[in-house]
Order: C-alpha cells, then sequence, then structure tokens
C-alpha cells in the first residue's frame, strides 16, 4: 500500500478482484464555475497512475479539466444548445441553410453520436463521402466545427475532432456575367410591364431580397437616393420581411436618372409603407413567379444573353460602376459589402482588366524620371551662380576687402 500513490485507492470487488480508483474534479457543465468530485476506476495499478498522471498535469498547465462522462451524450443535445445561441445573431435565410444542413447531412451521420466517439477520421471519412459539392462541404464542415465547438467549451471533451478535417479546395471562380448598357436597356424593354425591374437591379446593384423589401418611403426622387432599410428574402416557400442580410446592407444608394423615371410611376401618390415594386397582381415580388411571368428564359435567349440569372444583374452594377470610373471603396458601400477587400475578392476580374492600364501609367513614370537634364537648363542656373557670388552678393568673401578697409579707418 505504500506504493499507491495519493488520490488512488484500492477497492475489493465482491467476486475478490482488486481494482483502482482514482478521484478528481471536474466543471460542472449544469452550474459553469463550480466543480464536483466524481472519479474512474482502473483494473490496474498502472491504468491508474497512468490516468491520474494525465489529470494533474491538466491542474498544472492550468488546463480545463472534464468529466469523460459528459462526452456520452449524442451531439443531438449539443446541436440544440448551439440553435439557442447561434438562431438569433444571424438572418433567417442564412439560419434557414444552417438547419438545412445539420438535418440532410449532419444529423444524419452524426445526430445520435456521443460526442466524445466522434472522431477526426469518422469526420474526414463522412467530409469525403458526402455528395455535394466543394462550397456545401466547407459550409457543412464549418457547422460542425462549431456546434463541437460548443461540447469543448461545456467541458464535455477536451478538443474539437473536426477542427484538423480540411475541406476539398473551392475550384476558382469563374467570370461573372456582365452586360453592357445597351444590353440591359434592350433586356429592359422585351421584359414589358416588369422592364423596370431589371433596370433598378442593373443599376442599382440591389439584391433581389432587398428590392422585394423596398418601401415607397425608402425612395427619395427628389435627391435621388434609395436607401436600403431592410430585405425580403424567400425562405422555404414563405417570403420574410426583417433587416438587411447584414449591418454593411443597409445603405443609401445614388440613382441614375433612368432609375427616377422608372420608379416614378410606382411611388408617386402611394402609401409610404407600401411595397415600391410590386408583382402584377399588387402583392410581393417571388423570383420564380416573376420569371415565369416575364418569359425570362425565352427573352435572354432572343436576346442571345442566355445564360442569365437575376442575380448577375446586380454585378452588371458593379461593372457599369467601375466603368465609369468609381473607386473600389464606392462600390462595396452601394453593393453593401462589408470590406473593399470582400468586393475586390469577388469582382477581382473586373479590376484585373485595370492592370494594363497601370503598367502604362508606370511607362510613363519611368519613361519621365529617366529624362537627361537640360544642357542650356544647366548652363543658365551655372550663370546664375556666378553672379551670386559677384562683390557684395551671396557667397561673396568679404576677406578680400580688410587692406581697402584698413586704409580708409587710417585716413
Amino acid at each position: 500500500m505504500s506504493s499507491t500513490p495519493r488520490g488512488i485507492r484500492r477497492r475489493v470487488g465482491r467476486d475478490g478482484a482488486v481494482h483502482w480508483q482514482v478521484r478528481f474534479l471536474v466543471r460542472n457543465t449544469e452550474s459553469p464555475g463550480q466543480w464536483i468530485e466524481t472519479s474512474r476506476t482502473f483494473p490496474t495499478l498502472a491504468a491508474a497512475k497512468a490516468f491520474k498522471a494525465e489529470r494533474d498535469g491538466e491542474v498544472a498547465a492550468g488546463l480545463r479539466r472534464f468529466d469523460p462522462r459528459a462526452g456520452r451524450v449524442p451531439l443531438r443535445q449539443i446541436w440544440d444548445h448551439y440553435v439557442e445561441t447561434k438562431e438569433p445573431a444571424v438572418s433567417v435565410k442564412t439560419w434557414s441553410g444552417y438547419r438545412q444542413a445539420w438535418k440532410l447531412r449532419i444529423a444524419r451521420a452524426f445526430g445520435n453520436v456521443p460526442v466524445n466517439e466522434i472522431s477526426r477520421s469518422s469526420v474526414a471519412t463522412w467530409l469525403a463521402q458526402l455528395t455535394v459539392g466543394p462550397w456545401a462541404k466547407v459550409s457543412t464542415l464549418r457547422i460542425l466545427r462549431c456546434v463541437l465547438e460548443v461540447a469543448v467549451a461545456d467541458g464535455r471533451i477536451a478538443v474539437n475532432p473536426a477542427a484538423g478535417v480540411s475541406a476539398p479546395p473551392i475550384p476558382p471562380r469563374e467570370r461573372h456575367r456582365y452586360l453592357t448598357a445597351a444590353e440591359v436597356n434592350a433586356l429592359a424593354a422585351a421584359l414589358g410591364d416588369q422592364g423596370d425591374v431589371a433596370l433598378v437591379l442593373a443599376y442599382t446593384g440591389l439584391r433581389w431580397s432587398e428590392l422585394v423589401g423596398l418601401r415607397v418611403m425608402d425612395v427619395d426622387l427628389d435627391l435621388r437616393r434609395l436607401h436600403v432599410r431592410r430585405s425580403a428574402p424567400e425562405v422555404e416557400g414563405k417570403i420574410v420581411i426583417g433587416p438587411t442580410k447584414t449591418k454593411a446592407s443597409r445603405r443609401s444608394v445614388p440613382l441614375p436618372a433612368a432609375v427616377v423615371e422608372a420608379l416614378r410611376p410606382h411611388v408617386t401618390g402611394r402609401d409610404p409603407e407600401a411595397p415600391a415594386i410590386t408583382s402584377p397582381k399588387g402583392g410581393l415580388l417571388r423570383s420564380n413567379n416573376w420569371r415565369r411571368h416575364t418569359h425570362w428564359n425565352n427573352v435572354i435567349k432572343r436576346l442571345h444573353l442566355a445564360p442569365l440569372t437575376i442575380h448577375e444583374l446586380r454585378h452588371t452594377y458593379a461593372s457599369l460602376a467601375c466603368a465609369s470610373g468609381a473607386s473600389l471603396h464606392f462600390v462595396q458601400k452601394t453593393m453593401g459589402h462589408s470590406s473593399p477587400t470582400v468586393t475586390a475578392n469577388i469582382y477581382a476580374d473586373l479590376y484585373a482588366d485595370q492592370l494594363d492600364d497601370v503598367a502604362k501609367n508606370m511607362d510613363r513614370i519611368i519613361t519621365k524620371t529617366g529624362q537627361k537634364p537640360d544642357k542650356k537648363k544647366s548652363k543658365r542656373s551655372g550663370t546664375r551662380k556666378k553672379k551670386q557670388v559677384k562683390r557684395g552678393g551671396p557667397g561673396w568673401d568679404r576677406t578680400s576687402d580688410l587692406p581697402r578697409v584698413k586704409r580708409t579707418l587710417s585716413h
């Protein structure tokens, strides 16, 4: 018994077998900030010593001690905790994507698995077998990491098994489709009574959900400003009116004259709270119904613009703004991006076209700097320097007149 370390107890079972019990403190998952004593029994003293050494090492290093039994809860229970804190912090549409990823992919694989049984290899194997695109894999893995991070924070597992798993690389972004102003005008004319929708989207850069959420009071024709204050995305078949996608999405957009005239009949004399642009029947716009009403697919084929999505009208605004001389900062602000970096990453192909202009401008600077000095100017500057050192001028050595001064004083 003398070799038994402190904190390890010898126990004899009913069958006479000897076991070794280690008692230690762990976090109380039900009461944050509190600790409870628990124990774990091992068949050999060596195993008990090894386990106790790990616990003592955690204490010495100041690491968070956890109860191994707390990790027996299924991941589904951790997801419920994640929902309580995360759902209120994101938009309805974003949360709908999170919920779909959990329901269709994560829950089917790990929903009923205890969190302490989820390993890095099991996560990597599951991710590799998912039959979805690379973007969906990246977002799904990110959600699983966040859920498991809740288990780590609660003291149920020591490390996040999904933290070391890498998603497949995202393929390079294809060049966006941009329309010219002439193509936008032709498209608007071909769409008939709904052509104003195309003009507003292409010449303001609004998202479809922002256009749906636009009210009469948000349009100031006198100041030629359009104020984006809310969004109305379609989530699981229902239009949900709420705040903008992000804080940066709440913005003011300058209106070209063409858009002012297009919006004038929609807002003049109407209730300020009413939707600025509605469906042909006066309801909120729905993208699928709008495409069917306008015969979108047939129109873009007839105009030789196919393939073209509605969202590419927003890209067109970025292209036209850039062509008009707008700075990256201006485009970022009017499109509602969180930073100029986001804008530059999305529209890298637009700004890549300016590389040739930068090279040409640098050529002019280098050529101008490398010119030889004008010889005539050098002679004139030398002449001026000689004049400056004449008697009484700047730089004149007055000691040369000392003999003359002495003779004057002696007389």
